[in-house]
């Protein structure tokens, strides 16, 4: 394994894979402490930042996908978090309806099958419909941390979940790899690791009350929409 193969602690997921007998319980002592305290490590809050390209002129660097690879080690507790706050959300019911991406259960394809469904059946009725599709723009990265606590807050997180999130977004710098050099370290004063476990379904929580409106359906898969709206 070579230096800033994985994230900034260099730890390849097998070594942990393979000794869990040994440090699942040293592991669990850690994790009890960083919940119950709300501090997280500043290791679990860096991240190296490999562009993935996606396409368009390779001399742009917006054409390219920041991806964060971060400490494997704070990636099994965000998984541990991530069911709790699932779970919670299912209890209070609050859980995004529309939403198909990062979604057990569902998938682009139930999400095409959504829209489908709703748009034929407009168009069996006799009516008109107008078809909208939108896209957040750099939507995992400008997501702002204030908006986004608070909205956690009112959905009834574990409060000792929704303290070591506002921890865990605290603080975070990120440097890019790429060709083995290395840039500065930056501070990341928005937005979620792109490619960490509660990057995605925090996403999904900031945009759950970006709902329907009378007179049209929306369907969601992450940070994009389409808009089935019946002309007035």
């Amino acid at each position: 394994m070579g230096l800033y193969r994985g994230g900034p602690d260099n730890l390849h997921p097998r070594i942990l894979k393979e000794l869990a007998p040994e440090i699942a319980s040293p592991l669990a002592r850690i994790f009890n402490e960083s919940v119950n305290s709300g501090v997280v490590p500043y290791d679990w809050r860096i991240a190296n930042i490999v562009p993935i390209f996606k396409k368009g002129k390779k001399s742009d660097p917006g054409n390219y996908r920041p991806v964060s690879l971060t400490s494997v080690v704070c990636k099994v507790l965000e998984k541990i978090l991530k069911e709790k706050v699932v779970k919670d959300i299912e209890v209070n019911g609050k859980w995004d309806k529309i939403q198909h991406g990062f979604t057990k259960g569902r998938l682009c394809q139930t999400n095409l099958i959504s829209s489908f469904e709703k748009v034929t059946d407009f168009l069996d009725k006799g009516n008109a419909v107008d078809l909208i599709y939108l896209n957040f723009s750099k939507a995992f990265d400008t997501m702002p941390h204030g908006e986004l606590l608070v909205k956690l807050e009112k959905m009834g997180i574990n409060m000792n979940i929704e303290r070591w999130i506002r921890n865990w977004l605290k603080g975070r710098q990120q440097w890019v790899l790429l060709k083995g050099e290395l840039s500065g370290w930056r501070e990341v004063t928005s937005g979620v690791p792109q490619g960490s476990v509660l990057g995605p379904i925090l996403f999904n929580l900031f945009i759950t009350d970006f709902g329907t409106k009378r007179g049209s359906v929306l369907i969601k898969f992450v940070d994009d929409t389409s808009w089935e709206v019946l002309p007035i």
